[in-house]
């Protein structure tokens, strides 16, 4: 079973409201069952079963991130447990590594938590949307106030006594790809993981025959080269390493699994996004293992088949090793589960063709002699919108076998 990091959802509650927020404002409301924080009981399972997931697949390398709602949220005492309960396992099992990774929201990031931070070796990223309208557009709190000043300077205190400042950044296409650099080199980011917004085919806010994302994402990506003094941008970066058939060990959703508050077992979270219940697998931490998500039908999709299992457009497409169908959440639609190609296909498609154009400008000898051929983004749109949607394949029948038990067409 290829997972080796586990998100732990440490509180279920948020102190901001983001509109865009899979958790609590697309349609799934199930956290309001589900504890508010997580128990030092749920933790000893978490940490018990970690142990066995590691002994059973000799794992080297097994990472935790803390997560939520908001992880701050918590008293600082959870998580001085929850590393003294890692260390503990760390002296039963040789030649382990773990690592400590904290996504929080940065309101209540001060001095205090930074302490903690570099006492117990947990690193923090910050959720910031780049400029202050961007990120105040959708990221407020619970009265309808930005939050971007606040955050603002938890980064500048996290970059001033940590070294560095990581972001998760969700992209705002309203906002220019130039000030939205801008703005993280400011803040003197070291590291910016931009994220393309969960949409799925129900509720894409956009024209599936435009390519406002992808046309957004060239400008930053030619910004981002042409600039020598770059912060880390893993989107190109993995898309660069992909076009020069390098493999790089970063994380990617298929190898995370979830934990809530209550003890669930669950996939990954952005899923949420597909309906009430959707990420709902019937397992809990105190009962099962973690590997035992494989035998529910959303869990053999998301950890074995996530890259394999594709529709017909996906297949024949021949940028399919580079894109790999894109996130498992931009496929979903009620009518057909995951059985569609990425509301985000077409913006896909015309990133990876200029990302490769520059590529190969990098290295035009290289063009010569093995004769690579450059990518024609239209000439592939125009190509897979001849081939129907609607054909039957293994994938639709097994998908429609799912709906049965009631597992990716929720009510």
């Amino acid at each position: 079973m290829n997972f080796s990091s586990l998100a732990v959802k440490v509180a279920s509650r948020c102190n901001l409201n983001c509109s865009y927020c899979f958790m609590y404002n697309l349609g799934d409301t199930t956290y309001k069952n589900q504890p508010k924080f997580m128990s030092p009981e749920t933790v000893d399972y978490i940490i018990e079963k970690t142990k066995t997931h590691i002994k059973k697949y000799n794992k080297k390398e097994f990472s935790f991130l803390f997560h939520g709602g908001e992880p701050l949220l918590a008293p600082k005492e959870f998580y001085i447990d929850f590393v003294n309960k890692v260390k503990k396992i760390q002296n039963e099992l040789n030649d382990v590594f773990f690592s400590f990774d904290l996504q929080t929201n940065g309101v209540l990031l001060d001095e205090s938590w930074i302490h903690l931070f570099k006492k117990l070796n947990i690193s923090p990223s910050v959720s910031v949307d780049g400029t202050k309208k961007a990120h105040d557009m959708f990221r407020i709190d619970h009265k309808g106030n930005g939050s971007y000043d606040a955050v603002f300077k938890s980064v500048q205190l996290l970059e001033n006594k940590m070294t560095f400042a990581d972001i998760a950044c969700v992209i705002n296409i309203k906002e220019t790809p130039i000030d939205i650099y801008n703005s993280f080199k400011k803040m003197k980011a070291s590291y910016v993981n931009f994220l393309i917004p969960d949409y799925t085919h129900d509720n894409f806010p956009f024209d599936n025959k435009e390519t406002l994302m992808g046309d957004w994402l060239i400008k930053l990506f030619d910004i981002w080269v042409n600039d020598a003094h770059r912060y880390k941008i893993p989107l190109f970066v993995g898309l660069l390493n992909t076009l020069m058939r390098v493999n790089e060990n970063v994380k990617n959703e298929s190898t995370v699994l979830i934990v809530e508050t209550n003890g669930e077992i669950e996939a990954i979270d952005s899923l949420k996004a597909c309906g009430h219940g959707f990420t709902k697998t019937g397992l809990n931490i105190k009962n099962d293992n973690f590997q035992d998500i494989q035998k529910t039908p959303l869990g053999k999709l998301y950890f074995n088949d996530f890259n394999t299992k594709l529709c017909n457009k996906c297949l024949e497409c021949p940028l399919n090793e580079a894109c790999k169908g894109g996130r498992l959440v931009h496929r979903y639609s009620k009518e057909n589960g995951f059985n569609n190609p990425s509301v985000y296909c077409n913006d896909l498609i015309k990133l990876i063709a200029h990302v490769q154009k520059f590529f190969i400008s990098c290295y035009p000898n290289l063009n010569k002699n093995e004769n690579i051929e450059e990518i024609n983004p239209n000439e592939i749109i125009n190509y897979l919108s001849t081939i129907d949607e609607n054909t039957e394949s293994t994938y639709k029948i097994e998908l429609e076998l799912f709906s049965e038990i009631n597992m990716l067409k929720p009510s």
